[in-house]
């Protein structure tokens, strides 16, 4: 029998490993998020800009790296004897999981790509309304919220692929994810 006070250290060094990992994958999207925006000149670069649009697209993209790696831990444990199969055809852990990675990558994407088909139809997002309380003009809260949903969609890709090539390297059937 495991003495489970013996594990805890083991345990937490894991959950730690976990966050620096998921906050360097974040962080690795931040190029696909700010880039686009300040050299098409569609935000300033002011901290007022920066740090709501920081906020915001590292809240989605941690969203999305849980996603994309729990959907990708599923699939695998699922579909583990296909996975199994092309390694005993001598494809590499990789290959032998490049369909799932897609999948998960999709999946986890399906969120962000909802709420950026109803945004200003169905819901008015909170960028929107927070800045136009804030005393900006509608037409630039409007701005605004398009490089928001914009930076949230490129950061999220980025972060969903680093996540889920980061756990492709499977060589053995993972555990069940809760």
């Amino acid at each position: 029998m495991t003495d489970l006070a013996a594990l805890g250290p083991t345990l937490l060094g894991i959950g730690l490993l976990m966050a620096v990992t998921v906050l360097v994958l974040t962080a690795a999207g931040a190029p696909a998020r700010f880039a686009p925006a300040l050299a098409t000149g569609a935000i300033d670069l002011s901290p007022r800009y920066a740090l709501a649009l920081g906020g915001i697209v590292i809240g989605n993209a941690m969203t999305i790296a849980t996603l994309a790696g729990r959907r990708f831990a599923q699939a695998t444990g699922e579909q583990w004897e296909q996975v199994e199969g092309w390694l005993a055809l001598g494809a590499t852990p990789r290959r032998a999981t490049r369909d799932l990675a897609r999948r998960a990558i999709t999946a986890a994407l399906i969120p962000s790509t909802d709420q950026t088909k109803t945004t200003g139809l169905v819901t008015l997002p909170g960028a929107f309304v927070g800045a136009i309380f804030g005393g900006i003009s509608p037409l630039e809260a409007g701005r605004f919220q398009i490089v928001v949903l914009a930076a949230i969609m490129a950061a999220g890709a980025v972060t969903a692929a680093l996540v889920v090539r980061g756990l492709a390297d499977v060589r053995v059937r993972p555990a069940p994810v809760d």
